[in-house]
């Protein structure tokens, strides 16, 4: 399984925004071409993903939206359309951290931030990795070592990384690039030395 945590700074967790105005609603833009990077295939669905997307941004505490490859249904590519999954969610009352509601086939909510995530992950034996141009070559990473965890940050730096623990810093390059570019990089990464090209 591969899984990947996307980072939403200002993205609000628990107020409606406006379809018309992704950029300026938190950057939900940003998070929604993320989330079609990690989950959509030209005709298909990966069933073999996980993501939890991060709303940190304000009004409320920070809520976590989890998208599940292998059951999700009605996932289209523009970014209205996954924005407005989203939408639906961050007006239901927020479940308590730990506890995962389902909202709709695939797609589930619970409280917590980033650093609940990476406690799941490691209770789960989920290798965790920080996506970042400092980190190390991509190759440091073998397919042979389990599920593995990818966090992707939004247009701003992460904050809170040195609060994870033990993570793997992991390079693409030298140069900033945009996350859903990442996300695409890591998967063709990954299917190539699965043997299975993307």
């Amino acid at each position: 399984m591969r899984r990947f945590a996307i980072i939403g700074s200002r993205a609000p967790p628990s107020s409606t925004f406006h379809l018309d105005d992704l950029p300026g609603s938190g950057r939900i833009d940003v998070l929604c071409r993320n989330i079609g990077s990690c989950l959509l295939l030209s005709h298909g669905i990966r069933e073999d993903v996980e993501v939890i997307v991060h709303l940190l941004g304000s009004p409320g505490k920070p809520r976590r939206i989890r998208f599940t490859g292998s059951e999700i249904t009605g996932l289209r590519a523009d970014e209205r359309s996954i924005a407005g999954k989203i939408r639906k969610v961050v007006v239901e009352p927020l479940p308590p951290i730990g506890t995962w509601k389902q909202v709709s086939q695939g797609m589930a909510h619970s409280g917590g931030d980033l650093r609940t995530t990476v406690e799941e992950w490691r209770r789960m034996a989920v290798g965790v990795c920080v996506l970042d141009v400092n980190g190390d070559s991509l190759d440091c990473i073998h397919e042979n070592q389990g599920d593995i965890g990818f966090i992707v940050g939004d247009d701003r730096a992460i904050d809170g990384i040195d609060d994870l623990g033990d993570v793997a810093m992991v390079s693409l390059g030298k140069e900033w690039l945009l996350g859903s570019a990442c996300i695409s990089i890591v998967h063709h990464w990954l299917d190539s030395h699965a043997g299975k090209p993307s």
